[in-house]
């Protein structure tokens, strides 16, 4: 009786997946949607496979990244005051602000802000946007 003795081996197990942000999908998206880029190149250079980075940009162009535009809306709360009134309670309508105008751009955000604003306000803001 012949008998054949063979290790029993097993198969090392695969690590774990790797989970990737949606922010950093979106950088690897929007580098990819450069004209002139190679998808390849990018992907090599984010340490991912191009096949994942064509899955992404079709997530992406569906709106399951974000807006497909590049543009994401996000809405800031804002009060408006009422302009100061006369003696007689009618609303001035020649309210002059100082001049004044701040520009701010952020990625694909810009933020324009004309006339006088307080600390606050412009604090909240630009806490918001910096997000």
């Amino acid at each position: 009786m012949d008998t054949i003795i063979q290790p029993v081996t097993q198969q090392p197990k695969r690590g774990a997946y790797r989970q990737h942000t949606v922010e950093f999908k979106r950088v690897v998206v929007l580098e990819s949607l450069v004209e002139g880029a190679s998808v390849s190149r990018i992907a090599r250079a984010h340490d991912v496979n191009a096949n994942q980075v064509f899955a992404w940009r079709k997530a992406f162009k569906e709106g399951r990244l974000g807006d497909a535009s590049g543009n994401d809306v996000k809405l800031i709360p804002i009060t408006l005051a009422k302009p100061p009134s006369d003696a007689h309670g009618d609303a001035k309508a020649d309210v002059t602000l100082p001049a004044g105008t701040i520009e701010l751009d952020v990625g694909k955000v810009k933020l324009r802000i004309v006339g006088s604003v307080d600390e606050t306000t412009l604090t909240r803001m630009l806490d918001r946007l910096l997000r």
